[in-house]
């Protein structure tokens, strides 16, 4: 391929054109509550298309506005009924959900019929003759293979999509014609296995172990309450912990233990340990001469405290609780303020997370898009691919960075760069003499599909 004729793609957008029709486009649909989107979506598609040339010719939009809001009411009315339809009845949901998968093959297909019959460069329009009975296939029956496999399936389901999308394409009467193999596929997504699997395996791990070590802190603990009288205390501690597996509640039934001065006999503690174990205990310190019956007594009558007495103290306990969360999470804050390295080093696992999310969108989009254009064809044409996954990364993090910072006006430069990457890796192989392509009438489409 090396002595054939390379023709550079390029992008020649600029983020300060673009901000114009972008601050725009936001103003004019915040104004006319969404209706103007529709304009809007043609206006921004038809700058990206205008700006992205092959040998200095560039692409065309030519989708109507109105054709889009039509399609967008339909979608804006499928989504008010699939969000509403819940407070009429459960079933109105699930019918939504159920109707939107099986019309997803259809919606594929005429969203890319439309997006190629309205889109063409040096006036000849493009095609999509992709059949609703193979997007069923593919984007209905192999996600469902992809979860039953445990995820095996997805390298194989993601090459039949790409295939699906790109081999039905055509410019004029040429299709065409995408050759990557399955085995390829697998190639790209295999070495993604190994720190998806170490990070779910990490991300478990750091959920179970504090849990598991609050369990069995919980579980195994021990507390004791001595209040002295006289020459002797009650002491109440845990005996045992019942564990109700049908809800996980921790159930722990307390022992009484009465410690007598030296006139109290060994059968009088015996006896009244027993007793305490089988009843409520409430905190009372007794005389010497407090009787067994008095105890029991005093106790049955604490079972019977009024229930609004009962409540309010639990919403007593519960609040002190909640204040106690708080103010353990302001001394959290306070120490965390205190303590810059451990600020920092929260910034940066946040930051390594966010790189590992960027990183691995950053790779697909670069390995994928490298292996389904290297591996295309338009009749005698063919194209060069070099994306990297390094740059997408830098490129993605930079960005949001950037959008974050300003609130979102970066956005449309954030676009314009990406737009103007891809274009920079991307080149055609072979002598682009559009004049031999041919193409033929099409009727339109309707925007239903798309929106």
């Amino acid at each position: 391929m090396s002595d054939k004729k390379m023709t550079q793609v390029e992008f020649t957008g600029k983020a300060s054109e673009y901000f114009g029709i972008w601050i725009v486009n936001l103003l004019l649909t915040i104004l006319t509550f969404g209706i103007y989107s529709a304009w809007a979506k043609v206006r921004r598609k038809k700058y990206f298309h205008n700006n992205t040339l092959i040998d200095n010719a560039g692409f065309d939009y030519h989708a109507k506005p109105v054709s889009i809001l039509k399609g967008r009411i339909i979608a804006f009315l499928f989504f008010l009924g699939y969000s509403y339809g819940g407070q009429i009845s459960p079933f109105v949901t699930v019918f939504f959900v159920v109707l939107f998968f099986v019309a997803l093959p259809w919606l594929v297909v005429r969203s890319s019929i439309f997006n190629a019959r309205n889109t063409s460069h040096r006036g000849l329009r493009f095609d999509f003759v992709g059949k609703i009975k193979e997007a069923a296939r593919v984007f209905i029956l192999l996600p469902i293979l992809s979860v039953l496999s445990l995820w095996l399936a997805v390298p194989y389901a993601a090459q039949q999509k790409n295939k699906f999308l790109m081999s039905n394409h055509k410019f004029g009467l040429s299709q065409f014609d995408m050759k990557a193999t399955v085995g390829s596929f697998y190639k790209v997504y295999w070495i993604l296995f190994i720190p998806v699997i170490i990070a779910i395996i990490g991300i478990v791990a750091a959920v179970a172990i504090p849990a598991y070590s609050d369990y069995t802190k919980r579980a195994g603990q021990h507390s004791a309450i001595s209040v002295p009288y006289g020459v002797g205390f009650v002491s109440v501690e845990p005996n045992e912990s019942v564990v109700l597996a049908a809800n996980d509640v921790e159930e722990e039934v307390y022992r009484v233990e009465r410690v007598y001065s030296d006139n109290a006999t060994v059968d009088e503690a015996v006896a009244e340990g027993g007793m305490a174990a089988e009843t409520p205990v409430v905190e009372q310190v007794y005389s010497d001469n407090t009787a067994v019956d008095e105890a029991i007594a005093e106790n049955e009558m604490a079972d019977e405290m009024p229930a609004v007495e009962q409540d309010k103290t639990l919403e007593q306990l519960m609040k002190e609780e909640v204040d106690e969360r708080g103010n353990a999470s302001e001394k959290s804050i306070e120490n965390m303020l205190k303590n810059p390295s451990a600020f920092l080093a929260g910034i940066a696992g946040m930051l390594i997370y966010i790189l590992f999310i960027f990183g691995f969108a950053g790779y697909i989009k670069a390995r994928i898009g490298n292996l389904v254009w290297n591996n295309t064809t338009l009749d005698d044409l063919s194209f060069n691919s070099s994306l990297r996954a390094r740059d997408y990364i830098w490129i993605y993090f930079t960005n949001t960075i950037a959008i974050v910072l300003t609130f979102g006006l970066a956005t449309p430069w954030a676009q314009v760069r990406l737009a103007r990457y891809r274009a920079s890796k991307l080149q055609i192989v072979g002598d682009v003499d559009f004049d031999k392509f041919v193409g033929e009438k099409k009727d339109a489409v309707k925007a239903t599909g798309e929106e």
